[in-house]
């Protein structure tokens, strides 16, 4: 687990050099690439129409005076963010670090003082009791008492039962098989007379 963490957090940092925020001297060259594909195709229009939907689609066009103030606002608003995301983030790092680190009774007093608080995080929120309560548990009763008992009742006992059928009708033909030169006879007998008075009756 620590060497796939490891992987990931190599990932993460590598991935937010692709999109660098433009405060900070990038620019999101993978958005732009990727902008055409999430773009909807305009219909075919003229005139009046064409120029109300290039103004929807693009609706920074028309007021170009004004786009040199808002980005400068929005990089503002961007570099303030980072520095407070970044800044609560180092805060939480150091603090854990001299938690851990140095005084490791604070850990201990505020486990046995927030106890509660402490058990719920301990056992991850109890998703995973949760999970197999409300999903696994379900699923698998459902699989037991119903899907395996209606395959075992519908699907083998059509099987079998075409299986019965067959040998129920196999042993009925198996009687007339006696090895009896003069039944056979007989029986060719009464064939051949069912046979003449049905081309008779007809």
């Amino acid at each position: 687990m620590a060497l796939a963490l490891i992987l990931l957090a190599v990932g993460s940092v590598a991935a937010g050099y692709i999109g660098r925020p433009a405060p900070l001297g990038g620019s999101n060259w993978l958005g732009t690439w990727l902008a055409p594909v999430f773009e909807a195709p305009l219909p075919e229009m003229t005139g009046e129409f064409a120029h109300m939907a290039e103004a929807e689609a693009h609706p920074g066009a028309e007021a170009n005076g004004h786009d040199g103030a808002h980005a400068a606002d929005h990089e503002a608003l961007e570099l303030t963010l980072m520095g407070v995301s970044s800044a609560i983030a180092l805060t939480g790092i150091g603090l854990a670090a001299f938690v851990w680190l140095r005084r490791r009774d604070i850990a201990d007093r505020a486990a046995r003082s927030l106890a509660p608080l402490h058990r719920l995080l301990l056992n991850k929120y109890y998703v995973d009791e949760v999970y197999e309560a409300v999903i696994v548990k379900p699923i698998h009763a459902l699989s037991r008492d119903g899907l395996w008992k209606a395959d075992a009742a519908i699907v083998d006992g059509a099987v079998n039962g075409v299986a019965s059928i067959v040998a129920s009708l196999a042993g009925l033909l198996r009687q007339l098989q006696t090895g009896n030169v003069r039944a056979y006879a007989g029986s060719l007998f009464v064939g051949v007379v069912l046979l003449l008075g049905y081309y008779f009756w007809r």
